[in-house]
């Protein structure tokens, strides 16, 4: 631990106690979450061409490989795929797929392993998905940083355009809840907001998630802790403070 590590088992804020109601308001957040229909949503937004899906993360270096694979996360990968499936069968066709693609020595190296090198197996989506015919026409956008928003690339101006023809709501699903989708989705939410433009943007929990490293692990590893349950569920409700919709997940009637 070095010297500007916190002690693990110091507790001088006394957040386990002057927390607590807002920890069980938190739980009955999640617990309140409630599922949609995905006819209902496609219905709400004006029809298919009104829909948008982005896929964040879901590449080898997250999932299956490198130093960030994590099986929480790869367990999103089948019922993501399975969802943006249903949405195109019923006519959905704005598709994104952002990938961590990192040049040598990306400065975010400096907060986590270096991960997903551009060109690596470990940036490309993961096997499986690169089949389905939603994935063929989408848009694939690597990135260098946690929020494809602010990198120079066609993320943003793909938004804007598919706003300017007529989507109004926009799904994100994808890894991490409290890193590349939170930028993701708030990127969105602000220029919408910032334009006055009425930008549905939905955050299913059934279709993200987030990793988890324990205290005491990450202590005897030199490694920043992070309770996935938590932080996950934190940034819910943060998306939903922003007028961002959490909801428990997308069903498709039998």
């Amino acid at each position: 631990m070095t010297t500007n590590d916190p002690d693990p088992k110091a507790n001088p804020h006394g957040f386990a106690e002057t927390s607590r109601d807002f920890l069980s308001y938190l739980d009955r957040f999640m617990d309140a979450l409630e599922h949609r229909d995905l006819d209902t949503l496609i219905a709400e937004a004006g029809g298919p061409a009104s829909v948008a899906a982005i896929a964040v993360d879901l590449v080898g270096g997250f999932c299956d490989a490198g130093p960030l694979a994590s099986d929480r996360v790869a367990a999103i990968v089948e019922p993501v795929g399975t969802a943006f499936s249903h949405a195109y069968a019923r006519g959905v066709r704005h598709f994104a797929i952002l990938r961590d693609a990192h040049v040598p020595g990306a400065p975010e190296f400096d907060s986590f392993p270096p991960h997903c090198l551009a060109g690596s197996d470990e940036s490309q989506l993961v096997p499986g998905r690169t089949g389905q015919p939603w994935a063929h026409g989408a848009l694939d956008i690597p990135k260098n940083s946690l929020s494809a928003w602010v990198d120079d690339g066609p993320f943003r101006p793909w938004v804007m355009d598919i706003v300017a023809r007529g989507v109004t709501t926009i799904i994100v699903t994808g890894d991490c809840t409290d890193l590349c989708v939170f930028h993701t989705a708030m990127g969105i939410r602000l220029w919408a907001n910032a334009t006055n433009r009425n930008v549905r943007i939905i955050v299913p929990t059934s279709l993200v998630d987030t990793y988890d490293l324990p205290v005491d692990f990450a202590v005897t590893i030199g490694a920043v802790p992070h309770d996935g349950d938590l932080l996950n569920a934190t940034f819910l409700y943060h998306l939903r403070l922003n007028g961002i919709e959490a909801i428990l997940s997308i069903t498709v009637p039998d």
